[in-house]
């Protein structure tokens, strides 16, 4: 599906991520956001918090509770909106902002008694009344890393493999688009939906990178956000280290039992799942082969009541009248009228004779 170049590229793509996985840098693929709680951490001294610890990602020594976020800007302004935030459950939030290169361009250390409610939003009013801290010192071969980073995910982008910092998102939306002939969702807003099929069934996809590493047990990955969706399916796709598909499958969005809690084993277990792209995962299943949307659209149908309609009656085609022109009725009438005077004449003779 991608040429080799592009197939080089995601592999030297894979390389430079275990390089910030060798360093401590990045523990996941959420390269944005670990590569700030890495820099933040760094420089306040900081205990990186677990992962199950949402609101918390750092412990200062004097025990103030950091929360860390992270934003790629690709101008000179840093107005930021800030949502879903829990500030009863830090004491100081930081915002980290990059260039396109991940060189640093600011931190802002904001304390929590400025964040009275969930959304926190800097503008350019309040972005000064904040301590901002514009460099930070860190050793020669974190920064090195970074670079080679920043370099190969560039590379990515000119090269039309990705289309936003979702790295491993993208990768999995191109393939089940490529694979299944979808168009991928433009709208930002439309929450759920990340392509359609032109026959109109609509699809999210959720992609893992899932190889044997020291990152992560990938047996327990779940698969978040699954409440509410309106999708008609959920298209689940599994990469390999070098970003080369490993398994495909196709799920009924209404057959996920427990949509909250759902991890890669509902493949396994989930009524309905077809395969696309047989798995090279051994503790995920081959299902039965999907065989195209005319087969699954056969089987949505036939769960629908379809209204049977009455027989209209069939009414006999009826053959127009031929039209007499006028001029031929005009003729008619005037023989008519020479008849009758005619016979008037002759009958108003004859009662002369007699």
């Amino acid at each position: 599906m991608y040429t080799k170049n592009q197939f080089q590229l995601l592999k030297d793509f894979a390389d430079k991520n275990d390089a910030l996985f060798d360093l401590g840098i990045t523990t996941t693929d959420s390269f944005t956001g670990e590569i700030g709680e890495f820099i933040a951490c760094q420089h306040f001294k900081l205990h990186k918090s677990g992962r199950s610890n949402k609101a918390v990602d750092g412990i200062a020594p004097n025990g103030e509770r950091y929360q860390i976020k992270s934003k790629v800007v690709s101008t000179s302004s840093f107005s930021h909106t800030i949502s879903n935030l829990q500030p009863d459950l830090f004491d100081k939030l930081v915002l980290v902002y990059f260039d396109i290169h991940y060189n640093l361009l600011k931190m802002l250390v904001i304390p929590v008694s400025e964040i009275p409610e969930s959304v926190f939003r800097i503008t350019k009013s309040n972005i000064s009344k904040f301590e901002s801290i514009d460099r930070v010192k860190m050793p020669l071969k974190f920064q090195k890393a970074l670079t080679d980073f920043a370099k190969s995910f560039t590379a990515l982008q000119e090269n039309g493999i990705i289309r936003s910092r979702r790295i491993v998102g993208d990768i999995g939306e191109f393939y089940a688009c490529k694979k299944l002939d979808l168009i991928i969702s433009e709208n930002q807003t439309e929450k759920g939906i990340d392509a359609r099929h032109p026959n109109g069934l609509t699809f999210e996809v959720k992609t893992r990178w899932v190889y044997e590493s020291d990152r992560r047990i990938s047996e327990v990955r779940r698969l978040n956000n699954l409440v509410g969706k309106t999708a008609d399916y959920l298209i689940v796709v599994t990469l390999d280290r070098c970003f080369e598909c490993s398994g495909m499958w196709i799920i009924p969005m209404k057959n996920i039992a427990n949509p909250k809690s759902a991890s890669l084993k509902i493949i396994n277990s989930t009524p309905g799942v077809k395969n696309i792209i047989p798995s090279k995962i051994s503790w995920l299943q081959n299902r039965e082969s999907f065989q195209g949307f005319d087969t699954v659209i056969s089987k949505r149908q036939t769960n629908k009541t379809i209204a049977k309609r009455r027989p209209r009656p069939v009414k006999p085609k009826q053959v127009p009248l031929p039209l007499i022109p006028v001029e031929e009725n005009n003729e008619i009438s005037i023989e008519q009228i020479i008849i009758a005077a005619v016979l008037i004449a002759l009958g108003l003779l004859v009662a002369v004779i007699i």
